[in-house]
């Protein structure tokens, strides 16, 4: 069931906390063991305290106490921030990742390469020769969100069943959104640039498109092409591999066994394939209705190259910051999960990673 609640009916939870809960506060910790239904005893008395103190809170929430709901909200966020951050930064599998503080610019500094046009020196003349230099580079941020209707009934009572697994449904979907932001805004940088770019976009996986664009980001470094399984699956039908009934007539054993074994090659024609984990978004149906759409545009493969340095950049600002209000339909109390995301690809430097798009595996604009 989907959630919403007005501009005007939200509450940011840091305005009405005591200001006593700090992200090391045993409160957090014990929190989280309750959550995760773990022994308390380890704690000693803490246990004790803190139990009836979270006990309260979901009481006096229950009957719509602001700041208990406040309170209550302020203590996940610190249960839930670090896991989240640490989920967050697996997205420097794309390049670089860096998490600035709320009040800090968000900006990063990308390589600038002046006077390449290197020259033969004549007797007595200068030269020019390439130099780095560091620009500064502004980074347009986005708010990813996730949330939940909590029930403080139950948990007034000791009952925190379902808290994990809410507090792991805000953390999917903050990290799945923000995996999705990244990987479209990436798209959308290289296709649309004018100049050089190595990018293909076909209706299907064409071996001779994909093969010049390996063989040019090949030059920059040993690429690596990641991507959704449907994606990478087709490189088998390039080495020869066809339908699920396995021959070995023209394919090598090595191939075959990796097959047998993931489904995938390893290699291509020098290239490293990687597969990039794509879940379903069980909120969305895909165009045809009659399955779930991915969380990761499913016809996306990235063309990366070792031994550069990435042109991509994600920033994440501060950390979560949560919400409350009444869903405007039910009257239900819901809390939000708020994190900012920024994502760019540095400006002329977007050849240097190499961008397949299969236009049958999703339905990204053109």
């Amino acid at each position: 069931m989907s959630y919403t609640f007005e501009l005007n009916n939200e509450r940011k939870d840091a305005n009405f906390v005591s200001g006593k809960v700090n992200a090391k506060s045993a409160v957090v910790e014990i929190f989280s063991a309750m959550a995760a239904g773990k022994d308390l005893s380890p704690f000693g008395k803490k246990a004790d305290v803190a139990a009836k103190y979270i006990k309260e809170l979901n009481q006096r929430a229950s009957a719509g106490d602001l700041m208990s709901i406040s309170e209550l909200n302020e203590i996940r966020r610190f249960a839930m921030e670090p896991k989240l951050i640490q989920e967050i930064k697996l997205l420097s599998i794309f390049g670089n990742y860096k998490n600035v503080g709320y009040n800090d610019t968000c900006e990063v500094e990308v390589p600038d390469f002046v006077n390449l046009d290197a020259k033969e020196q004549a007797p007595g003349q200068d030269v020019t020769f390439p130099v780095i230099r560091k620009k500064r580079v502004s980074v347009p941020m986005t708010t990813i969100s996730g949330g939940y209707a909590v029930d403080y009934r139950k948990a007034a009572v000791g009952d925190m069943t379902d808290e994990n697994e809410l507090q792991e449904q805000v953390r999917v979907q903050i990290r799945n959104k923000a995996a999705k932001y990244v990987v479209e805004t990436i798209y959308n940088a290289i296709k649309n640039i004018d100049g050089v770019k190595y990018f293909t976009e076909d209706a299907g996986l064409t071996k001779t498109n994909t093969d010049k664009v390996i063989a040019n980001v090949r030059r920059l470094g040993k690429p690596t092409i990641a991507g959704d399984y449907a994606l990478i699956s087709q490189f088998n039908g390039f080495a020869g591999y066809e339908g699920t009934t396995p021959t070995i007539n023209g394919i090598s054993r090595t191939i075959m066994d990796e097959i047998h074994n993931t489904g995938l090659m390893g290699m291509y024609n020098g290239a490293i394939l990687s597969e990039i984990p794509n879940p379903y978004d069980f909120t969305t149906l895909n165009t045809d209705g009659d399955n779930f759409d991915t969380m990761l545009p499913a016809g996306l493969g990235f063309v990366i190259p070792t031994g550069i340095q990435s042109p991509i950049y994600t920033l994440t600002r501060g950390g979560l910051t949560s919400f409350s209000g009444n869903d405007v339909a039910t009257g239900n109390i819901i809390s939000r999960f708020d994190m900012s995301v920024g994502s760019i690809v540095a400006p002329g430097r977007e050849y240097a990673v190499g961008l397949l798009h299969d236009k049958n595996l999703d339905n990204l604009t053109e």
